[in-house]
């Protein structure tokens, strides 16, 4: 029933024009709105958009701390090992950065992982091993990097079960 005591059926159109409707309150018939409340999981995998993936933030941050990693150690003037670290830090945020750009990046949130296997090979393939900081930073973002790809494959996983 509406203000005037008639079913919206009954009301004249002008009236149905003028009335005013407030959402979250109550429809036009009275009857109260149903607000769906998503609670748990669902939450976490409803957050999972553009811009807010934490996993391609950890990425993120993971290419910057790779590129700052000579400079942190004193390693600047190892050539081979700085270029690894500057290159492949440089690649890994800019991969990063356009996964979270991207709503559903599809098959381009692998390009962090791929580079981080480069990155844990990099030390044997272009002879560095021996500079222990630089090798061991290389090998400990590399897993990380891998880790938090990962769990993104985990949480679209579970996205699609949860639909």
């Amino acid at each position: 029933m509406s203000e005037h005591g008639l079913r919206h059926s009954e009301l004249p159109q002008d009236v149905l024009l003028d009335a005013m409707w407030e959402p979250g309150l109550r429809t036009l018939e009275g009857r109260a709105r149903r607000i769906p409340k998503i609670r748990g999981r669902a939450q976490e995998v409803a957050a999972m958009t553009t811009w807010r993936r934490w996993q391609d933030w950890v990425v993120v941050g993971l290419g910057v701390v790779l590129f700052l990693t000579p400079f942190a150690f004193g390693a600047a003037a190892t050539s081979t090992a700085a270029y690894t670290a500057y290159v492949l830090g440089v690649l890994i945020a800019l991969a990063g950065l356009l996964n979270a750009a991207m709503k559903d990046a599809g098959g381009l949130k692998l390009i962090p992982a791929v580079l981080a296997v480069i990155l844990f090979v990099s030390p044997w393939l272009f002879g560095f091993s021996a500079v222990t900081a630089l090798a061991w930073s290389a090998w400990v973002i590399a897993i990380l990097v891998v880790l938090a790809t990962g769990s993104l494959f985990a949480m679209q996983n579970r996205r699609a079960t949860a639909s």
